[in-house]
């Protein structure tokens, strides 16, 4: 009996919760047995991350790693020592590494419990063991000796690569289309016979013969139809799950320096896969594919009509040359259309978030006026674009018609001529629209596929942006008691083409040391943010190294170095959900135990306890069923639960009245105690909670030094103290 492949997803309801510490341990074991050690956040950088571990995702994690697996279902009999190690599912949902066999034993390591193994017979495998195992392979690495380019090595077009995937579906499709079309001429044939043979004759018999025989071709011809819109449908879903997870992790993945402007436009582009995917997924497939048979049915008609096909082959040539006509001017139209609809798009999203600034300083007409130019703009594109198109289907229409008129006179001459018979012009008749279907709707599907071309762009732009995390390499984890330094660091944020990119940062040198407390302060536009983005790793830098432990932070995995360095933004940004959600949005698997920790540290206790719902109250959209104080304890909670080495705040207070920030700065006191604190702040009373004082200045550091030795240079310097003047505010 050969072995059977689980389905893609391997989805088993293993039904206990054990199962995701124990897929997650084993799939750690198998990452160090295979000598491909990895952390917790590699492992899930740039996956769907939840509480629960999903088989599903087990292969996508090995695969990060440079370790190729699959689910397959196999008996314990067919459990092959050459396969080993091999990981099994067990009914009560743990997972266990078989790693040996020695007669009908079985030698299984438990990964949850340190690596220890157990052995069972083979009547305890059976009874416990679910049938399912992963098959795991380390990948071999071609290296600089290899005569291939490391940039041919990629696996292809994101877009064609995930449809060759699904090949067979699309393979199956082809073979339907061709008894589709060759099904369609038994109508033509049975039309033909019935006036040529049956009518002269009054051959009744011969009739329901050939009646009996069209029946069974047209059901066949259904039933194949039927059959290729559920393949292709099939084969589109399967891709458009996997190409939407694509496209979004390459949307959360790109470097922020290279983000676009727009977030409205930036969603607009996203959007623009639908165009994509349903063009890929829906009939035009079908249509496209019956074009070859165009050809087939040409040649039946000289077969049938003889010169007379000359007809409808000059209404496909005419056909041909209209769709390509108007292919040019369709195209610059979908180009005019997406670039405005990006536009409105942008606007929509701009104005809904910041509709509440809008009418305080009673801006809504202006917004107004812009929103009514774009729509103005963008129908305008679109009834030139309809026009177009409109003027194409009525072009189908009449050559067609003309087709049918044309045939019908020629051929009644040809019959007189006694070169035709009347079965025959029927026939023809019949199957030069059926001929002409396909070619006409691929003129109706022009502007589909200008809009899908341009969207196909649009979305290869997109997934051309350069993203945090280049997945061929093999990155080390962070280190411990982590020392941030950063070299001759310079940074300058993007700026449209034709013009200049100032410099925010400019010859940067400092070395924090674990367990230091500091302050950063600075006037306005000093950089102060800037640089704590840049030591999170947010932004890199244009020149110069950031590093950890004298480890250049690019050698680090981005993942792993977002869980050792948080950063709490000033604008605390919170998402549509409740606040349990929003705490564990960085660490799904987070115990109870940690997540009360947290809270009593940061204070946010009280903030749950004065609620009925407690964690599950909402918090609205950006989190405006908070105060801002309160959503910047939740983003210091939420960032304390990763358990960060480095916790770099920028204005940690600005929101709070002077007794929440008393409270805040006594909480946050007792919650990084054990780690490296770097604080932007303007404010004295915090600077009183820190030891070292930065002082930024264009893009410069111009102090630096124990707090208290700072501000005695700044006084003699006659520099305002920070907390004394507004100045010193970003």
């Amino acid at each position: 009996m050969n072995p059977t492949t689980a389905p893609a997803t391997a989805e088993v309801d293993l039904g206990v919760s054990s199962q995701s510490d124990s897929l997650l341990a084993g799939v750690r074991w198998l990452c160090d047995h295979f000598e491909r050690p990895t952390t917790l956040e590699s492992l899930y950088a740039g996956l769907p991350r939840d509480h629960k571990l999903r088989p599903s995702l087990v292969t996508r994690m090995l695969e990060q790693a440079g370790i190729g697996a699959g689910w397959v279902k196999r008996r314990p009999a067919e459990l092959s020592s050459y396969l080993f190690p091999l990981m099994l599912l067990f009914r009560n949902g743990e997972a266990r590494i078989l790693v040996a066999r020695h007669g009908e034993e079985f030698e299984l390591v438990v990964p949850e419990a340190g690596g220890g193994s157990i052995t069972m017979s083979a009547a305890e495998l059976q009874e416990n063991y679910l049938g399912y195992a992963l098959l795991a392979r380390p990948k071999s690495a071609p290296d600089a000796r290899t005569e291939i380019p490391r940039a041919e090595e990629g696996k292809g077009h994101w877009l064609f690569s995930t449809l060759w995937n699904y090949r067979r579906f699309y393979y199956s499709a082809a073979l339907s289309t061709v008894l589709i079309n060759i099904l369609a001429l038994a109508s033509t044939f049975f039309i033909m016979n019935v006036y040529d043979r049956v009518v002269p004759n009054q051959a009744y018999v011969t009739l329901w013969s050939l009646t009996a025989g069209v029946v069974l071709a047209i059901a066949f011809e259904f039933t194949s139809r039927q059959v290729r819109a559920y393949l292709i449908d099939n084969a589109g879903k399967k891709a458009d799950l996997i190409l939407g997870s694509i496209l979004f992790r390459q949307l959360m993945e790109v470097r922020l320096e290279h983000k676009p402007p727009s977030a409205g436009s930036f969603a607009n582009q996203f959007r623009e896969f639908e165009s994509v995917r349903d063009f890929i997924t829906s009939a035009s497939l079908a249509t496209l594919a019956d074009l070859p048979f165009c050809l087939l049915f040409v040649f039946v008609l000289f077969v049938i009509g003889g010169p007379l096909a000359q007809v409808p082959l000059g209404a496909m040539i005419v056909l041909l040359g209209l769709c390509a006509y108007i292919q040019w001017p369709l195209s610059r139209l979908m180009k005019e259309n997406l670039r405005e609809a990006s536009q409105k798009h942008g606007l929509l999203i701009e104005a809904i978030e910041g509709v509440e600034t809008l009418k305080a300083v009673r801006a809504e007409g202006s917004m107004l006026r812009r929103w009514e130019d774009f729509s103005a703009q963008l129908a305008a594109s679109g009834i030139k674009t309809k026009a177009l198109s409109n003027m194409a289907a009525n072009s189908v229409s009449l050559i067609t018609q003309l087709t049918t008129v044309i045939t019908v006179l020629w051929g009644v001459y040809r019959i007189g001529d006694g070169d035709m018979t009347q079965g025959a012009l029927v026939g023809m008749v019949l199957l030069s629209g059926r001929a002409l279907a396909p070619l006409g709707s691929s003129v109706g599907l022009a502007v589909r596929y200008q809009q899908a071309k341009t969207a196909l762009h649009s979305l290869n732009q997109l997934m051309e942006i350069p993203t945090v995390r280049d997945n061929s390499r093999r990155y080390l984890d962070a280190p411990k008691n982590a020392t941030l330094s950063l070299r001759k660091l310079k940074f300058s944020y993007p700026a449209p083409p034709m013009q200049p990119r100032p410099t925010v940062l400019n010859n940067i040198n400092l070395s924090i040391k674990h367990g230091e407390r500091v302050a950063i302060v600075g006037s306005i536009g000093s950089g102060k943010s800037t640089l704590l983005r840049v030591m999170a790793r947010l932004y890199l830098p244009g020149e110069g190294q950031l590093l950890i432990n004298g480890i250049d932070a690019e050698q680090i995995d981005p993942a792993d170095w977002s869980s050792t360095v948080g950063f709490v933004g000033q604008d605390a940004r919170l998402f549509f959900g409740s606040l349990r959600e929003n705490l564990m949005i960085g660490n799904p698997a987070a115990s109870s135990e940690e997540l009360l920790h947290v809270v009593r540290l940061t204070g946010l206790d009280a903030v749950v306890a004065n609620h009925p719902l407690g964690f599950d109250r909402p918090v609205g959209e950006m989190g405006q069923a908070l105060s801002g104080g309160q959503r910047q304890l939740v983003a210091l909670a939420r960032t304390l639960l990763l358990h960060p080495q480095v916790l770099l705040l920028d204005e940690p207070t600005s929101g709070m009245d002077m007794q929440t920030e008393r409270l805040f700065l006594q909480r946050l006191e007792a919650a990084t105690r054990d780690c490296t604190v770097v604080v932007v702040t303007h404010r004295f009373s915090v600077l009183e909670q820190l030891e070292r004082l930065i002082v930024v200045d264009a893009g410069q550091v111009v102090a630096d030094g124990p707090k208290d030795e700072v501000l005695r240079a700044l006084q003699a310097n006659n520099s305002p103290a920070p907390g004394k003047a507004p100045a010193t505010n970003r």
